[in-house]
């Protein structure tokens, strides 16, 4: 698990929540403790029957070689189990569902006023609507963000929840359509690669959600042959596009259980808007 130096209690107890641990098979180990055993029993035995004979020493041995064999296999099981326990009491003591939950929430709170701050809105633009918020969980490899902190788990309620998201806020003024976008780590609590984009409404040409369709390979390994994207795209052929991941965070979690992440209500809104203020530039 890993651990910064300026990490705050909040981090450490998040670092500890979505930590997974795993116990290792230990089949291996007691089959060979097993098989020591009773090549152990097999030579003592043998030793025994014939121990006032010249045949005796034949024994010893296999008597000494099972001994070790045996040995190795239970210190094998034995470090395994330690080492599991020792991951399992550092991931505790846990935030319950409920206390992590509260945390996401202020920090969405904390991201739309920075949102709002760093695309510059005003009184009354920010009162105009509230913001259309996309948010897509991930665990693909983001710049910026290290591979231990893509994780995710499964809690008591048996919910999934992910603690690396892609965002997505619109705001809908009366003058503009204004976007931020980031990818935000929720163990650390901050935002990276934002990008903040402004467009008039008669320059949004489309918005959408579809099928995109496209082999590429999962970190899992696993291949995958489409995908449900969202995108606004503008007259001057920029757009705002995030992957909607439902069906890859299935597979790589292997539960079904995933969110299911749905943008269909910002399209219907957003779309809504467009007709209202192109049908007022016309009458114009």
């Amino acid at each position: 698990m890993l651990q910064r130096d300026n990490q705050n209690d909040r981090e450490g107890s998040l670092r500890r929540y979505f930590e997974i641990v795993t116990k290792p098979s230990t089949t291996g180990p007691l089959l060979l403790a097993g098989a020591g055993i009773l090549l152990t029993l097999f030579s003592f035995s043998s030793y025994w029957e014939n121990r006032n004979t010249e045949g005796a020493t034949f024994f010893a041995l296999p008597l000494i070689l099972g001994m070790g064999i045996a040995a190795a296999g239970i210190i094998s099981f034995s470090t395994i189990e330690t080492r599991y326990r020792s991951s399992l009491e550092a991931t505790h003591p846990q935030p319950s569902d409920v206390e992590v939950d509260m945390w996401f929430l202020d920090s969405m709170q904390s991201l739309l006023q920075h949102s709002r701050n760093i695309l510059n809105l005003i009184g009354s633009e920010r009162e105009f609507s509230d913001p259309l918020v996309i948010r897509v969980p991930t665990l693909a490899a983001t710049y910026g963000i290290h591979a231990e902190d893509l994780k995710w788990q499964k809690g008591n309620d048996n919910r999934l929840r992910f603690s690396v998201h892609k965002v997505i806020i619109i705001y809908l003024t009366e003058r503009h359509l204004a976007a931020y976008t980031c990818d935000f780590n929720f163990i650390r609590d901050v935002s990276l690669n934002e990008s903040t984009r402004e467009y008039h409404y008669q320059d949004v040409i489309s918005v959408a959600t579809y099928e995109w369709s496209q082999a590429f390979t999962l970190p899992t390994g696993q291949k995958l042959s489409t995908a449900q994207i969202f995108r606004l795209s503008v007259a001057s052929g920029e757009c705002i596009e995030v992957r909607l991941e439902n069906e890859q965070l299935r597979n790589m979690t292997r539960e079904d259980a995933v969110p299911t992440i749905v943008a269909d209500q910002a399209v219907s809104t957003i779309r809504a808007m467009l007709r209202e203020k192109k049908a007022l530039a016309i009458a114009a």
